[in-house]
């Protein structure tokens, strides 16, 4: 649902992350977003790469570019804390809405997948994989249920010493030797069975948001599938759409 996010995490600020603060102050402050130039000489970076910063923050929704024209700062789309149609790592997501975010691995088992998912994910019937389920805790209340599979490569063992408790992401880049490049996302609303509701300390039967996952490789192969269950109310996302005239 961020790739800002999921780079941002495993290093630097790229410049998108802090071309965004430079927007979201100019917004605050209410003065007109720097010219390229002054962004520049301000990021200590080169012109085609703030211009292609700029690009991405357009598309994301962020801002909009007229020529001869000031640039607009969607404000409202800076204060977003999670956005549905941006990929958040789980701990990422709950700080961004300001909680401690704490993970509890509560199984982890390698297993051939099903018939059914071998057909719906396209791997080889018998195919290996691993599955981890996860708790993830906001100031130690319970708000995420994920339950992550990663198909390992044909006759591949998974490497000694996988800490279950690990980015998906890095565990797929793990076992597989690839990124996922991109995620896509089926939202739902479901009730929660009793085990769900046992792991989440809510009560059975409540509905929550759930989301089927699926991750894929740069060669369109499948990386990953999960599937997550998020108490209700627990986080606000939102998304930002243009609106083509």
């Amino acid at each position: 649902m961020v790739e800002r996010s999921r780079d941002a995490g495993r290093g630097a600020r790229s410049l998108t992350d802090r071309l965004e603060e430079v927007l979201a102050a100019a917004a605050r402050e209410g003065r007109p977003m720097p010219g390229e130039p002054a962004l520049t000489r301000f990021l200590s970076a080169s012109r085609p790469a703030v211009r292609e910063a700029l690009i991405r923050l357009e598309e994301r929704g962020y801002l909009l570019r007229r020529q001869g024209a000031n640039t607009v700062v969607n404000r409202p789309a800076l204060e977003i804390p999670a956005r549905f149609d941006e990929q958040l790592e789980q701990a990422e997501l709950i700080a961004a809405m300001g909680h401690t975010p704490r993970v509890e691995v509560v199984a982890h088992e390698r297993r051939e997948v099903t018939p059914e998912e071998a057909e719906e994910f396209r791997v080889p019937a018998g195919t290996a994989a691993l599955t981890t389920t996860k708790v993830w805790y906001a100031d130690e209340v319970p708000v995420m249920l994920a339950t992550d599979t990663v198909p390992l490569p044909r006759g591949a063992a998974p490497p000694d010493g996988i800490d279950p408790a690990m980015s998906l992401f890095d565990l797929v880049e793990l076992v597989r030797g690839e990124r996922v490049e991109w995620e896509i996302a089926w939202p739902g609303a479901d009730a929660l069975d009793a085990e769900r509701a046992r792991l989440l300390r809510r009560p059975v039967g409540e509905p929550a948001l759930t989301l089927r996952l699926t991750g894929v490789a740069r060669d369109g192969s499948i990386a990953y599938w999960a599937a997550e269950a998020h108490v209700r109310d627990a986080f606000r996302y939102a998304m930002v759409r243009s609106v083509r005239r």
